[in-house]
């Protein structure tokens, strides 16, 4: 069937989109991850590791990272396999770490397929990465 609305030639920038707005909430989560680090600290101590503050800066940075490269459009690959597999992470984890501050399970699995769809198409227009 034919498409109604034949715009193909936008694609790159639904791609260049869809990379600029999960680079903005890795950010946004970034920075209240890093602001509520004393908070978070008592959910990432365990047990056997009681290194909760240096996880919550981790966990803050990381997505900062993450989320700059995306909107950077720098690395775009590598930082939608870094989102990828700390989705996954979270996800598995979200029983052990809950707490209000971080991502729920619906949220979290759309970020996951958002970054796996960008890890297989690509950065898309506007971006410091080459297409192959």
């Amino acid at each position: 069937m034919l498409n109604i609305f034949p715009v193909q030639f936008l694609a790159p920038l639904a791609y260049a989109l869809l990379r600029i707005c999960v680079g903005f909430i890795f950010i946004r989560l970034g920075y209240s991850h890093i602001k509520a680090r004393q908070e978070l600290k008592n959910v990432f101590t365990l047990p056997i590791a009681p290194f909760g503050l240096f996880f919550a800066w981790y966990v803050g940075i990381l997505e900062i990272v993450i989320g700059t490269l995306f909107i950077l459009g720098l690395f775009t690959q590598i930082a939608a396999l870094l989102a990828t597999f700390y989705c996954i992470k979270l996800l598995i984890l979200r029983k052990r770490f809950s707490h209000p501050l971080l991502p729920r399970g619906y949220f979290l699995t759309l970020l996951l397929m958002t970054s796996i769809s960008i890890f297989i198409t690509g950065a898309g227009a506007f971006a410091f990465d080459l297409p192959i």
